[in-house]
């Protein structure tokens, strides 16, 4: 009889962590059985799409404690969301509780505080996922009680999000998989007159795009041979609402940013939109741009190895694993524009070298992110838990 397995998914809005858990929920459900749970929107419309046994709620209760997740001055008004979230998700494992979960599976740190509530039910082993590096000097002593208590294992997808475990004995890392649909090599392709740089995930103020435009904006004030594909969609379309939580601190106005760069019209810049075929984005790049403040690589990195397709990113704290600077790619502080541009004029200059970074990007690929070896340490932690 297969393993039951119920994953918590907090984001409604599909991206990095809804694709990551996706790939281990379509190669492992022959072996295991999976129930997820996550709020409307487009996540829940695609575990749907691909059959995958899903129920859909307003909210899922949670409590941001990654670098990026700071509850300050009006901020702390996103607690009193959860609390209003709370009945509902309630509601919902009551609903589920005539089931028998074998292990309950938290997507992200941020879902700790609600594992007591998840055992009430369930009575089952829990475990965690580590996306995005946890500040632990803001960890709550509740949220830490909590983990020790009822949090069995912990999964980090690198040695970056491993290096800020809440508990590093409890923690394994597995990284982050990308099965391709068709085999897409950029080196084995004629090198062209225009250097395609892309940009791919939700279009808002943590992802740093601001600092990538302002780098198109000098690029352009010269004739250049730089072409920029943007994929994503905006995280809050609704203006009105934006503005009320910009004025109140809780997340900055992108959208305002956003409309003031297409508004100049860069015939080299074009915004796709959401991506869904993503072989056809990755096969007209040659270089990844993520210029994120999250101070984490981004999936879109990831996949792009997989293509032989090198990086720039943005880290504070580089870790060598998942990406190799000078090697793989280039490793930049966020808001180094100098350094920007060095790299980018660099690249379109010297074509051969794109080469060179993306077989190395794809061996590295191969190495860390290989499938079947990391198939198979997370089904020993489905079995052992």
């Amino acid at each position: 009889m297969k393993k039951k397995i119920l994953i918590i998914q907090h984001h409604g809005k599909f991206g990095g962590a809804s694709k990551s858990i996706f790939e281990y929920v379509f190669n492992l459900r022959g072996d295991f059985s999976f129930d997820i749970i996550c709020p409307y929107g487009s996540t829940y419309n695609f575990f749907k799409k691909n059959k995958v046994n899903v129920f859909k709620t307003a909210g899922i209760p949670k409590y941001d404690i990654t670098e990026i997740g700071l509850y300050k001055g009006f901020r702390k008004l996103l607690i009193l969301r959860e609390l209003l979230y709370l009945p509902i998700f309630i509601y919902v494992l009551f609903l589920l509780s005539k089931k028998k979960y074998d292990l309950v599976h938290l997507n992200d740190t941020n879902l700790i505080m609600i594992a007591p509530i998840l055992k009430f039910f369930f009575k089952s082993k829990i475990i965690c996922h580590i996306r995005t590096r946890v500040d632990k000097k803001r960890v709550p002593k509740l949220i830490t009680l909590i983990s020790k208590k009822f949090i069995d294992k912990y999964i980090c997808i690198d040695q970056s999000t491993f290096s800020t475990s809440i508990e590093t004995k409890k923690s394994t890392i597995i990284y982050n998989i990308f099965n391709q649909k068709k085999k897409i090599y950029k080196n084995k392709k004629k090198i062209k007159t225009t250097l395609t740089i892309g940009f791919l995930g939700t279009l808002d103020f943590h992802k740093g795009l601001d600092f990538l435009f302002e780098c198109i904006n000098k690029i352009n004030k010269k004739k250049n041979n730089f072409k920029f594909l943007i994929g994503g969609d905006l995280s809050i379309k609704n203006n009105f609402l934006l503005k009320i939580i910009h004025k109140l601190k809780i997340k900055k106005n992108f959208n305002k940013v956003f409309h003031d760069f297409k508004n100049k019209d860069y015939k080299n810049v074009e915004f796709l939109g959401p991506v869904e075929n993503l072989e056809n984005f990755y096969s007209q790049i040659d270089l990844m741009c993520f210029p994120s403040r999250m101070n984490a690589l981004g999936r879109p990195v990831i996949e792009s190895s997989s293509f032989g397709i090198p990086s720039i990113v943005c880290l504070k704290n580089y870790f060598n694993d998942t990406i190799q600077d000078k090697k793989t790619g280039y490793v930049i502080k966020f808001g180094d524009k100098k350094k920007l541009l060095k790299f980018m004029y660099f690249l379109e200059k010297n074509r051969f070298k794109i080469n060179i970074l993306g077989r190395n990007a794809k061996k590295n690929f191969d190495l860390k992110h290989n499938t079947n070896i990391n198939l198979k340490k997370l089904t020993d932690i489905y079995l052992k838990t």
